[in-house]
């Protein structure tokens, strides 16, 4: 299993780059990269991104110019993975995702489960489990789609599993959610 983070987006609903911005006292991505450090995650980041991840012990950066989305930097993790791998992939911008969460929700995965995700409250979430069979799909995916379309597809075993934590659904995609997270972080 690889663990990969999705960190090439253009963040333009926040109006700046959350990913490099200062969250509880240090930048984004470099808190994820600090949480996750253990498990040997590949970033694949914009330069900005990967400049404030690369120093950390156990990363390894795939860097890419900002691009149209997740199925974009998903496609540059499955070229740089070998395809037997299953991969465990999140987004950059969950602050409360950590790697004792990770490995959690991957042993509850069932072994022939070809996509798997924890569900919270009805809210899907992160990791992502991708199986060599679903991520063969990955190819099929264009620049604007989400990957999460590869779900609909009747070949492949699909499975939500619930969860409790909220840190596999706190992502901070708007202003709001970023100060409701910060907040959090603070009364931690």
């Amino acid at each position: 299993m690889r663990t990969v983070v999705l960190a090439g987006g253009r963040s333009e609903r926040m109006g700046f780059d959350k990913l490099i911005a200062l969250f509880d006292g240090e930048p984004l991505a470099r808190r994820v990269a600090r949480a996750l450090g253990e498990l040997e995650p590949l970033f694949v980041a914009t330069p900005s991104v990967a400049g404030v991840v690369s120093d950390q012990r156990g990363v390894q950066v795939v860097v890419t110019e900002p691009t149209a989305g997740p199925s974009v930097t998903l496609a540059l993790a499955h070229a740089a993975i070998p395809p037997a791998a299953y991969l465990a992939v999140l987004p950059c911008d969950l602050p409360f995702l950590d790697a004792r969460l990770v490995r959690a929700f991957v042993a509850r995965v069932p072994d022939d489960a070809d996509l798997a995700w924890p569900v919270v409250n009805d809210t899907p979430g992160h990791p992502v489990i991708w199986s060599p069979k679903a991520r063969a799909l990955i190819a099929s995916l264009r620049a604007g789609e989400p990957p999460l379309r590869v779900r609909r597809d009747p070949a492949l075993r699909t499975v939500a599993l619930d969860a409790d934590d909220g840190a596999y659904v706190s992502d901070v995609d708007t202003p709001e959610a970023w100060s409701a997270a910060e907040a959090r972080a603070r009364g931690a």
